[in-house]
């Protein structure tokens, strides 16, 4: 096989040919490849294999002869990986040929099962039941990490003894294989989940800088920030630093961003319309009618109405309001502003809101509660524990929004920072992006188990307290993924979605909804959970809370008056 020809043999051809008529009627030989087809057909021809699961891998190695690659082996491989069924050796032989082919600057360890569990350093491990459940190529890295501790009598070993375990190859992959073996054999272990994955982070591939992100096409419906007018934009920067004008406070930074997006599309129809671009009243009209127009060519049945709903004019309106108010527009066009603003607010109250639509078809408030614990045991019988921690996460997101409903902005909490052990119960101490409030105060013990499951992140809860302090110490966030680092903004309402069908913004809705039942006072503490002060949202969800009570009182006056009516005829 010495000699080099090129096979230019098709599909049909080869499987036309003596060599593939056994294989032939097996459905995954069409998922082979041409060129891996060729190589198993070459190999047939040449070793007349009769039973070719069986082969073994000093076949397969003369086969590839005076092959200076592997690449003649790897086609095989593909097409025995395809053909062959799982428990066939010659899967094993094949890839024993590949290791023994390709020249490496180490060797390679190929002891079988038996052999690593009569070594002297898997001794400490023999008693335990999770000892079979590691797979081959683990427990042989498993060994060989023992060894190297016992020769340099390492009992605890550190970052710098993992780091030195691996020193001879550039990847973290031993180590990782290493950890494998050990979170089956040692679960919850800190010195694996912690120790061992800080050296794999350090030996890892350093994470390449973030692309920049492409630049967004132009809005066709929005001027850039440099179309508007100088003084807006200065104005703009100046909100957004905080300063306080003329008196006012500023708003907060979201709401900032929103303003700019409105007066951007604002100044695009006064463009459009080859008006100025000033606030005024007749603009404000052809603003409102140019969000009309546009809703209507919309299709979509998802999108139907949308820039035109009642409270998206009913925002819009109220930013340039308040832009008009600090701009220092005249006294009169404020006034026409306002008076439009709330009669948008007006009509705001003849629909029902998105939000309630959909709080409408939510779990009820035991039902959350419940699914949250059931997400919190099952984290406790994972094995895995990328699986745990991810139900960890999920279960405590959904406990935690039940109780402080926070925006999303406010959500990538710290321990020590924003929530911290006292020594008798957990504590909350934020203060709130939007509106600047404080939420400030004791956490309900309700909340401790998932706020524990959280610190010990899949590690023995023998260790709690050592972790409570770590974690307040080195103020580390509160929901992290397996590599450590801090989940996305975002995270809370992707769980919320994903378990109950809408983002985490309707636990608010559902805290003022169910506390508004209770009068003033549920209202008032409705509002100190979500970190609220405005008196209009006060308003609104008392106004709810008593048409609500005086529905069901309304009915109980029916009840009763039926039961009067029924007893009388069953007198007479």
């Amino acid at each position: 096989m010495s000699e080099r020809t090129y096979d230019t043999r098709g599909r049909e051809q080869l499987l036309a040919g003596s060599q593939l008529a056994r294989y032939r009627g097996i459905a995954s030989i069409k998922t082979i490849g041409l060129r891996e087809l060729r190589t198993l057909d070459q190999f047939l021809a040449w070793s007349n294999e009769a039973d070719l699961e069986l082969a073994r891998s000093d076949v397969f190695l003369a086969f590839a002869g005076q092959d200076k690659s592997t690449r003649r082996l790897e086609n095989l491989r593909t097409a025995l990986d395809r053909l062959l069924p799982r428990e066939a050796s010659a899967l094993v032989a094949i890839r024993d040929a590949i290791r023994s082919k390709r020249p490496r600057s180490r060797s390679c360890d190929r002891r079988d099962r038996a052999t690593l569990l009569e070594s002297p350093h898997i001794a400490p491990y023999r008693g335990l039941d999770g000892l079979e459940e590691v797979d081959l190529e683990d427990l042989r890295v498993l060994e060989r990490f023992m060894a190297f501790a016992s020769e340099r009598g390492i009992e605890v070993p550190d970052v710098k003894d993992f780091l030195s375990f691996c020193s001879d190859v550039t990847t973290s992959r031993r180590l990782r294989s290493l950890k494998t073996a050990l979170d089956i054999l040692l679960p919850g272990n800190p010195g694996v989940l912690i120790t061992l994955n800080a050296a794999i982070a350090e030996k890892g591939t350093p994470r390449s800088r973030a692309k920049s992100r492409k630049a967004r096409s132009p809005g066709k419906r929005w001027v850039p920030l440099t179309g508007l007018p100088d003084q807006w934009r200065r104005l703009l920067s100046a909100l957004r630093a905080g300063r306080i004008i003329d008196g006012r406070r500023p708003p907060a930074r979201s709401v900032v961003d929103n303003m700019e997006e409105v007066l951007r599309e604002y100044a695009k129809v006064q463009q459009d319309a080859d008006a100025g671009i000033d606030l005024t009243v007749e603009g404000l009209r052809r603003f409102e009618d140019s969000k009309a127009g546009h809703a209507q060519t919309i299709s979509d049945p998802k999108y139907i109405g949308q820039g035109n709903r009642p409270a998206t004019r009913h925002t819009a309106m109220m930013r340039i309001r308040r832009f008009a108010e600090y701009l220092g527009c005249d006294d009169m066009t404020v006034a026409a502003f306002r008076a439009h603003e709330n009669a948008l607010r007006r009509e705001c109250d003849t629909v029902v809101p998105l939000k309630f639509g959909k709080y409408e078809g939510l779990r009820a408030l035991a039902e959350t509660w419940e699914l949250a614990h059931d997400l919190l045991e099952s984290s406790f019988g994972m094995r895995r524990r990328q699986t745990r921690l991810r139900l960890v996460n999920e279960a405590a997101v959904l406990a935690l929004w039940t109780f402080i409903p926070l925006r999303l902005q406010d959500g990538q909490l710290l321990w020590g920072r924003d929530i911290y052990h006292d020594g008798d119960r957990y504590r909350i101490d934020i203060e709130t992006q939007k509106e600047g409030e404080e939420l400030r105060g004791r956490l309900h013990d309700a909340l401790t188990p998932f706020l524990d499951a959280l610190v010990l992140t899949g590690i023995d809860p023998a260790y709690l307290d050592a972790m409570r302090s770590r974690a307040d110490a080195e103020e580390l966030p509160v929901f992290v993924g397996t590599n450590g680092r801090i989940l996305s903004s975002g995270y809370p309402s992707a769980v919320w979605r994903k378990h109950l069908g809408t983002g985490a913004h309707i636990a608010r809705t559902r805290i003022h909804t169910e506390l508004g039942k209770l009068g003033r006072e549920g209202v008032d503490a409705a509002l100190a959970l979500c970190a609220q002060r405005d008196e209009r949202s006060r308003t609104f969800y008392q106004a709810k809370a008593v048409a609500a009570a005086q529905r069901t009182k309304g009915q109980e006056m029916i009840d009763a008056m039926l039961q009067e009516c029924l007893a009388e005829d069953q007198s007479a």
